[in-house]
């Protein structure tokens, strides 16, 4: 029964729709920074975001560059980051039922576990953590912490859908591995996030096989900013073409009532209900 109520909690967050929010590129290495959002409860200050839309050739938005996305719940916005990607939901609605709510119940407990607010400083906030692109590639907790997630999310997403929701390696020769481009060079960093990838995977798998994930309740806030166009409209043409950047997952506020999670995920009140995770650049 429990099973059954996360399903169609994810199934009814499916039918809601997204709040316009404007999106103004701060910082970024290509696949995590920080953006500047307006909009839908948004106050217009600086929010870390992570690629959610692993298309080669894709790129978020930078300075002086930016968007009008969707903002959306992980749920509202798992199969929507490109026209693509929504028709192939479509045409495989087992999806929906099948591993679609676990993926994004273990990414909420990936993010909740593993990109904790005390890797930011000693008071525990965000708000400590310098987000200038150039210091991304340090050995340094937040860092590591932020990028080895970004790489969960990129390989637990998939594009297209991917049905196997434990895979969050894809089992291949050679999976995603975002976190190195920007800690080329620094070959502690790179283990760093290795080891740390490699931790999660083995965490993951463990708790897998029982009820653990079935549902998991996100501690945490985290929304979808959404351009829901084309593959084809990747942000590297002219500019009538520059519709769809990468669509980012981004990390809002903290959640203190566990219960009331999934009502703020469904009715979008988290923007005003709950502190908002900033950034200062």
């Amino acid at each position: 029964m429990k099973l059954l109520s996360v399903i169609t909690f994810f199934l009814l967050c499916l039918s809601a729709s997204g709040q316009l929010i404007s999106v103004n590129g701060i910082d970024r290495d290509g696949y995590g920074g920080t953006y500047q959002l307006s909009g839908s409860g948004y106050d217009g200050g600086n929010y870390w975001w992570m690629c959610a839309e692993p298309i080669p050739g894709t790129t978020g938005a930078g300075s002086g560059q930016g968007m009008i996305a969707n903002s959306l719940s992980l749920a509202g916005g798992w199969d929507r980051q490109n026209t693509e990607r929504l028709n192939d939901y479509n045409s495989n609605p087992g999806f929906y039922s099948s591993a679609y709510p676990k993926q994004i119940n273990i990414l909420s407990y990936v993010l909740d576990t593993y990109l904790r607010w005390d890797l930011a400083g000693a008071s525990g906030r965000f708000t400590e953590q310098n987000s200038t692109a150039a210091n991304f590639g340090n050995d340094d907790a937040f860092y590591n912490s932020f990028f080895t997630v970004q790489n969960v999310l990129n390989n637990l997403y998939g594009a297209p859908g991917k049905t196997d929701y434990t895979d969050i390696s894809f089992g291949e020769a050679n999976p995603f591995t975002f976190y190195e481009g920007n800690a080329t060079g620094n070959t502690a960093a790179i283990a760093a996030r290795q080891s740390l990838f490699n931790t999660i995977v083995n965490d993951v798998d463990s708790k897998a096989g029982t009820s653990f994930f079935d549902a998991y309740v996100a501690q945490g806030t985290y929304m979808i900013a959404s351009s829901s166009f084309s593959t084809a409209n990747n942000g590297l043409g002219p500019e009538d073409s520059n519709k769809n950047w990468q669509d980012a997952l981004i990390i809002v506020a903290p959640v203190p009532e566990p219960s009331g999670a999934i009502l703020i995920a469904c009715t979008g009140l988290a923007f005003m209900l709950r502190r908002f995770r900033r950034v200062t650049v």
